[in-house]
């Protein structure tokens, strides 16, 4: 069991610890915490090591950010995927504040624009909890705005087209039919069904919605890198060579 030196653990059980198992031990401290930082305000932080892995204990100051926290289990910090969970069996408590408040999705976005990664399951969770607490216009922001910057795309760099070319050239559609064979038509005569055709609806809508949030994460990236450039200095001219 592991001996915390600097979180003193409540007395009274708290929704808002957590504890985060196999962490990498390559895992710095700043990075496990500026990772959990985008759930919401830490009150108290702290990292020891466990073997070949490291272990976190995380006091947010309101329970929707540990609650946030709980749902990037499996999420991957430097080379290996964490675990998270409530130190505390089920708690209730207050669910307010800016950071905490965001939809899930947003938070995800963050995260993955400050270069971490994360599985498309656990955007799929977010965008279920989203859905849930119908915080689903910002997901369709995304969505539309995904939509847009593809078609720019697609106008400026005529991809359909490239790709459309190459299909004819190397007949790459027949081979692949050709590969699949009976499989492919057996997938057809389902998807003709109201309930195939449902299902099929909805796996589309739920792609849409992941892809939009890594292109939300890339522009928030690009922003981010602009910003940074703006604010260097500018680098002192050179003097001109003495005759």
């Amino acid at each position: 069991m592991t001996n915390w030196a600097h979180v003193k653990i409540p007395a009274t059980p708290t929704p808002n610890l957590i504890i985060v198992n196999n962490i990498s031990e390559d895992a710095s401290e700043k990075t496990v915490k500026d990772f959990f930082l985008f759930c919401g305000k830490i009150l108290e932080f702290e990292l020891q090591k466990e073997g070949d892995r490291q272990v976190a204990l995380v006091l947010f100051e309101r329970e929707s950010a540990a609650k946030t926290a709980c749902m990037l289990t499996n999420a991957m910090i430097v080379n290996s995927q964490i675990s998270v969970k409530p130190y505390f069996e089920e708690t209730t408590g207050d669910d307010h504040t800016a950071q905490e408040n965001k939809p899930k999705v947003t938070v995800l976005a963050e995260i993955l624009a400050a270069g971490y990664t994360l599985q498309d399951q656990i955007i799929e969770k977010g965008l279920d909890i989203d859905a849930k607490y119908g915080l689903t216009s910002k997901i369709q922001a995304y969505v539309e705005a995904a939509k847009a910057q593809a078609k720019t795309l697609d106008e400026k760099y005529h991809v359909t087209a490239k790709a459309t070319e190459l299909d004819h050239k190397y007949h790459v559609q027949d081979r692949v039919h050709a590969a699949v064979g009976q499989g492919i038509d057996y997938s057809n005569q389902a998807l003709q069904t109201a309930p195939g055709q449902k299902v099929a609806g909805v796996a589309v809508q739920v792609k849409e919605q992941i892809a939009a949030v890594h292109y939300e994460a890339r522009r928030l990236a690009d922003e981010k890198k602009s910003k940074a450039a703006a604010a260097a200095p500018a680098a002192p001219a050179a003097e001109a060579p003495v005759a």
